[in-house]
C-alpha cells in the first residue's frame, strides 16, 4: 500500500501530538512524586526525633536505620530531577539499597 508523503506526515504529526499530553502528564505525575518525597523526608524526620528521644529501655535488638532510608530517597529524588531535566542523553542507573532494618551493635 503506497501513502502520499503528505500523509505520513500527518500520521506522524498526530503521533506527537498524543505523545505530548502523555509527556505531560508523566512530568506532573513525576513532579507529585517529588513533592511526596519531600513529605516522607519530613515524616522520617520526625520519626527519627521521636526514636532518639524514647526511653533506651524501649528500644528493641533492631531499629530502623534512617540514613539508609534518608539516602535512598535522595537517590531516587536525584534520579527523577535527572529524568525531567537531563544534562545528557541517557540517565545513569540508580540502585536503591531497600534494607533499612538493623541490627543493634
Amino acid at each position: 500500500m503506497n501513502h502520499p508523503r503528505s500523509a505520513w506526515c500527518a500520521y506522524g504529526a498526530l503521533l506527537l501530538a498524543m505523545a505530548l499530553p502523555v509527556m505531560a502528564a508523566e512530568k506532573d505525575e513525576l513532579a507529585s512524586a517529588l513533592r511526596q518525597l519531600d513529605q516522607v523526608q519530613a515524616a522520617l524526620e520526625r520519626a527519627r526525633v521521636a526514636a532518639v528521644q524514647a526511653d533506651p529501655a524501649d528500644r528493641g535488638r533492631f531499629f530502623f536505620d534512617y540514613r539508609q532510608a534518608t539516602s535512598d530517597l535522595n537517590t531516587i529524588r536525584d534520579g527523577i530531577g535527572r529524568y525531567l531535566e537531563p544534562s545528557r542523553a541517557q540517565p545513569r542507573t540508580l540502585s536503591v539499597s531497600g534494607q533499612f532494618r538493623r541490627e543493634r551493635p
